[in-house]
C-alpha cells in the first residue's frame, strides 16, 4: 500500500476553486462567466494569454486581472503556472504500481475491496487515536465560545457546511465558510476571544502559518483538528490531532475527510447529549 505524505499535497487546488466560484455564483455574475469559460477550455489555457480570454468572455484585461486576485493568485500569469499544476496532477489522477494495476484490470471486482479496505482501515486508526478527554475539550470549547468561526480548504469544507448544519439544530450557530476564494475578507467578522476551528487533513506548513499568522491579529482561540501529527505553530491554542491517512492511488482521495466528517459527528452527538438534555 502507498501512503501519500499528508503533508506534500496541493490542498488549495486551483480546480476545486474554480468549480466553487460556479457552484456559489450567480450566472449573471462575471466572475461566474470567466469561471465557467476557464473550466470549459481547460486544456486550452496555458496557451492563452489575457486578452484571448478577456474575448471569450466578452469583458476586459483589467478584469481578468481582478479575478485572478480574487482567487488569491497574484497575476494572470501566475494564475497559469497554478493551473497548469492542477493539469499535471490531474494527468496523474490514478496512478498505481505496475502490478497493482494489472491485478485490478484484470479482476475490477477488487477496486471494491481495496477502496474499502483502505477507507476502514484509516476510520479505525482515527478511532484508536480519540479518548472521550479530547472531546470534551472541544466541547467545552464550542459551549463557551460567544462565537465560533470554522476555516477549512477544499473537502475539509464539506465538514463544516455539514457541523454547522448538524449544531444550528442545537441552538448553536457555528459561521463555516464556504467561500469562492480568499478568506481574508472574512478576517474582519472575528472578534477577540471568539473561537476559530481550523479544519485540515494535511495541515500543509506554509498554508496554516499564513492563515494562523493573519487569524493571530484578531486575538481568538484557535483550535486545529487534523490528521497532521506534526504541525506546530504558536499562535494555535489547542489541537485535536486524529489518526488516518490518505492513500496514494489518486489526488482526490476523501478518506481523511471521512475520518474528519466522523470526528465532528461524535463532538456534536456528545455535545448534544452533554449540553442540550437530550
Amino acid at each position: 500500500m502507498m501512503l501519500r505524505s499528508i503533508t506534500n499535497y496541493n490542498e488549495v487546488d486551483i480546480l476545486y476553486t474554480l468549480i466553487t466560484y460556479v457552484n456559489y455564483s450567480s450566472s449573471q455574475d462575471m466572475y461566474y462567466t470567466i469561471a465557467q469559460t476557464i473550466l470549459s477550455h481547460l486544456d486550452d489555457m496555458p496557451n492563452i494569454s489575457i486578452n484571448d480570454l478577456a474575448t471569450m468572455c466578452y469583458t476586459s484585461p483589467a478584469t481578468i486581472s481582478r479575478f485572478c486576485k480574487d482567487l488569491n493568485t497574484k497575476s494572470f500569469a501566475n494564475f497559469k503556472k497554478e493551473l497548469q499544476i492542477a493539469l499535471d496532477l490531474a494527468n496523474d489522477e490514478i496512478h498505481l504500481e505496475e502490478a497493482e494495476e494489472k491485478q485490478l484490470n484484470d479482476d475490477p471486482t477488487l477496486i471494491i475491496d481495496k477502496v474499502y479496505r483502505e477507507t476502514i482501515d484509516s476510520l479505525k486508526q482515527g478511532q484508536a487515536s480519540l479518548d472521550m478527554t479530547q472531546i470534551d475539550k472541544v466541547c467545552e470549547l464550542i459551549h463557551d465560545a460567544p462565537n465560533i468561526h470554522m476555516f477549512a480548504y477544499q473537502f475539509s469544507k464539506l465538514v463544516c457546511t455539514d457541523f454547522q448544519q448538524k449544531m444550528l439544530k442545537l441552538r448553536k450557530f457555528v459561521y463555516a465558510f464556504a467561500d469562492r476564494g480568499d478568506m481574508l475578507a472574512k478576517f474582519d467578522t472575528i472578534e477577540p476571544g471568539e473561537l476559530v476551528i481550523i479544519v485540515s487533513v494535511r495541515a500543509r506548513k506554509k498554508i496554516m502559518d499564513g492563515l494562523v499568522d493573519k487569524l493571530k491579529e484578531k486575538k481568538p482561540e484557535i483550535l486545529l483538528v487534523t490528521l497532521n501529527q506534526d504541525y506546530e505553530n504558536e499562535g494555535i491554542s489547542h489541537y485535536l490531532r486524529i489518526g488516518g491517512y490518505e492513500s496514494d492511488y489518486t489526488q482526490s482521495a476523501m478518506m481523511g475527510t471521512l475520518d474528519l466528517m466522523t470526528v465532528f459527528n461524535i463532538i456534536y452527538v456528545r455535545y448534544g447529549l452533554k449540553y442540550c438534555n437530550l
